[in-house]
């Protein structure tokens, strides 16, 4: 169990979402700049997860924590490659990396002391997906590209189980 969710559960559910984003095709439409913006904070974002999941998989102990790290990393490469065919259709560029928000919350991830797979569930698993829910509510209610807005709905409920697994299964370590 991870969380409340059996594993063959969670493991469905990262699928379905990664062949809908996988079969998401993008338009050579150009990207207007609040759609460029938007296109940049869920790179970001994701980027941020990426780093902090591949953190994870180096450092934690959990087996739990290990299946829902190794998702996430699994999750976020698959919405790097997309963001890149999109930005590649539309002429955008993408950020190549962190902003200061996440170099941040890198540092402090890395400042284990001694509980990292409760410190990894909380910042990257609760709090980094509650920022990630944010961003794509926003891509999803003011974005005039349809494919983002496509994006923002295939990503919003795999955000919303993978916040759900992690609170869970950070209050299991509490």
């Amino acid at each position: 169990m991870l969380g409340k969710m059996s594993g063959d559960e969670f493991k469905k559910i990262n699928a379905d979402a990664a062949a809908g984003v996988k079969a998401l095709k993008p338009t050579s439409a150009p990207l207007e700049d609040n759609d460029k913006d938007l296109l940049n904070e869920i790179a970001l974002g994701g980027m941020m997860q990426l780093r902090a999941s591949e953190l994870a998989l180096e450092k934690c102990e959990a087996k739990d924590v290990r299946v829902i790290a190794q998702a996430e990393v699994d999750e976020q490469k698959g919405l790097s490659a997309k963001l890149e065919e999109i930005a590649a259709a539309k002429g955008a560029a993408l950020p190549k990396e962190l902003d200061k928000r996440g170099q941040k919350f890198l540092a402090d991830l890395k400042e284990d002391k001694g509980e990292f797979d409760k410190k990894y569930l909380e910042e990257s698993g609760v709090k980094g997906h509650q920022i990630l829910q944010k961003t794509m509510k926003k891509v999803r209610d003011k974005a005039k590209d349809q494919v983002l807005k496509e994006l923002a709905g295939l990503a919003l409920p795999l955000i919303q189980t993978h916040l759900e697994v992690s609170r869970e299964e950070a209050q299991t370590l509490s």
